[in-house]
């Protein structure tokens, strides 16, 4: 931990240099420069508050001490504004980075075109001064489109499939409508739901009245549900005893939830009528249809020296499922004989650039995906963990209609 703060330190202090430096034009006047400078200064060092009051609370924690999260209103109204920065910083660096390809491009055109940029500009502007007002009016603007995606909270997202697995092994498969038989399941998935600091119980209920809604045959939770400390979230994790499906709500952990006390979620959890399928799993039976529900536990149990993660076996069924928070046992369950693997974890990247940069780190990082003979499915998230922002990804609740095929 102490390193990583130091690290993080150190990146975000030369991030603030290389801002400060873009950002803030010579041309302005000095009041001005200076009231910028402050102004970003005072951004990162809210942002930087934050790793070092988890800092201080863990180390209070392994000293044997409280190490409670302190609930006064300027502590609360700190986070808050903490997180809110990581992603209007976050976007703020982006468009700064991807300037300088306009500065090169820019340069490299002809004299007469650099001429007629600059005399269309105001008296005594530059270049840099007006990529700063760009570049800070794209960073508002985009993180208030992030902010709004939030405040619409969860949404559908319709995923239909056709067992078995028609054509080649592509990458993404397609659904084809005159493939599917009458018969159908219908799968609500929730994935990294983190009830914890800014998800609370209305959101909780409103997730539950849409997965009501849907008129599922089972839930499937996958993981990141809790993120917190449960004794003080019960109140807000009580809305999900009220989901309604024929066949219950089959549930696996994430690693959040061990990061705040596994077995006192999964017990809470249990309270709520959730079936646990922690390294087993449950056939069930639906329209004369043999459903083998499994998952797997998260590998951050070898941390808290929990059950490490360990595949069912297949039993004899028409569709066998596989529930595990991260997508990386995909070749596992392919080995195992699996059907369908749903995931969650990534988050879609939540917003960018880090939706473009989580492609690159996962084979599959949102979305439907096909995996030879197996679909892998990636939830981007019910909620949100970090700065409070969705750019182009969802809040989202996954119904999954799998048909059977007319030939089958």
């Amino acid at each position: 931990m102490y390193r990583f703060i130091i690290t993080a330190t150190i990146l975000v202090l030369l991030g603030f240099v290389y801002l400060g430096h873009r950002l803030v034009a010579p041309v302005w006047p000095l009041p001005l420069r200076a009231v910028l400078w402050t102004l970003l200064g005072a951004m990162i060092a809210n942002l930087l508050w934050l790793p070092f009051k988890r800092w201080t609370l863990s180390a209070q924690r392994a000293a044997g001490q409280s190490g409670s999260r302190p609930n006064g209103t300027l502590t609360l109204l700190l986070e808050a504004s903490a997180y809110n920065l990581m992603g209007f910083l976050s976007l703020l660096l982006l468009f700064t980075a991807l300037s300088e390809f306009f500065r090169l491009g820019f340069g490299l055109l002809p004299q007469a075109w650099q001429i007629r940029v600059y005399t269309s500009l105001p008296h005594g502007w530059t270049i840099d001064a007006a990529l700063s007002v760009m570049i800070a009016t794209l960073a508002f603007l985009f993180f208030a489109w992030g902010r709004i995606s939030v405040a619409r909270g969860p949404r559908y997202r319709f995923v239909n499939v056709v067992y078995p697995l028609a054509g080649k092994h592509k990458r993404r498969p397609r659904f084809r409508r005159k493939q599917q038989g009458p018969q159908k399941i219908r799968i609500a998935q929730v994935s990294d739901l983190h009830i914890g600091r800014a998800i609370k119980k209305p959101y909780v209920a409103q997730v539950v009245e849409k997965i009501n809604a849907a008129g599922a045959d089972f839930a499937c939770f996958t993981g990141d549900i809790g993120d917190g400390n449960i004794a003080g979230l019960r109140a807000d994790a009580a809305p999900l005893a009220n989901i309604s499906t024929k066949h219950g709500t089959f549930y696996i952990p994430g690693n959040h939830e061990y990061y705040w006390g596994m077995q006192s979620w999964l017990a809470e959890f249990t309270k709520l009528r959730f079936k646990p399928v922690i390294n087993s799993g449950e056939t069930i039976e639906i329209a004369g249809r043999k459903i083998f529900v499994a998952g797997t536990s998260d590998p951050t149990a070898a941390r808290f020296a929990e059950e490490l993660p360990k595949i069912p076996e297949r039993e004899k069924s028409d569709l066998a499922i596989l529930l595990a928070h991260q997508p990386i046992f995909a070749k596992s369950a392919l080995e195992k004989d699996y059907d369908l693997m749903l995931s969650g974890h990534t988050h879609g990247g939540q917003y960018i650039p880090w939706s473009w940069v989580v492609h690159l780190v996962y084979r599959f990082a949102s979305g439907l995906y096909r995996f030879g003979k197996m679909l892998v499915y990636v939830n981007d998230g019910t909620g949100y963990w970090g700065a409070p922002v969705r750019i182009g990804t969802r809040l989202e609740i996954t119904i999954l209609d799998i048909y059977f095929s007319n030939k089958d």
